[in-house]
């Protein structure tokens, strides 16, 4: 006896989230034509793909990445060298080759290891978004928890995870708006 069309639809979308699977393989592993699966996977403004878009760019994922461009941003900072402005200005030199002018007392830097304004401002950004990261949840880890919890109902009582995971795919849709 095959699977209803509510838990075709279900397996269909865990194995299209989840699976790095191609749509036809799918379709045969649910016993659903192509053309019905393309319907669900477009259905509610193409929830499905958001899910599994959401699901591929996980949060450790984006949290490595701000940290390798901090780290780079920094690497670059502290590699600078120190430029003044006598070192920008065209000197005269005598006919031995020597400057013909004293160096003034003062010598504004122009350019140093230290970040600009503009350095100091993406910093702080970059920063910033790290720990916004570290402190929320994830719509995929939420994904993830809701699965793992139905599978573990499912086992108990399939009626009810049936409606749990009505609930939660409500829930998800609520965020992803």
């Amino acid at each position: 006896m095959g699977l209803k069309k509510t838990e075709q639809k279900e397996y269909a979308k865990f194995l299209y989230t989840e699976k790095n699977l191609t749509q036809k393989e799918i379709a045969e592993k649910v016993g659903v034509t192509e053309k019905t699966l393309k319907t669900w996977i477009d259905a509610n403004d193409g929830e499905w793909k958001k899910l599994k878009k959401s699901l591929m760019t996980t949060k450790a994922q984006q949290i490595t990445k701000l940290y390798d461009q901090l780290a780079r941003l920094n690497e670059e900072i502290e590699s600078r060298p120190i430029v003044t402005k006598s070192m920008t200005t065209p000197v005269k030199l005598d006919k031995e080759g020597k400057p013909m002018f004293k160096a003034p007392e003062y010598d504004p830097v122009i350019l140093s290891n230290y970040p600009t304004s503009k350095e100091t401002d993406s910093i702080a950004k970059i920063t910033n978004a790290i720990h916004k990261l570290e402190g929320e949840v994830s719509i995929g880890e939420t994904v993830q928890i809701a699965m793992t919890f139905c599978e573990y109902v499912r086992e108990i009582d399939f009626p009810l995870s049936q409606t749990i995971s009505e609930y939660f795919d409500m829930f998800i849709r609520q965020q992803l708006k």
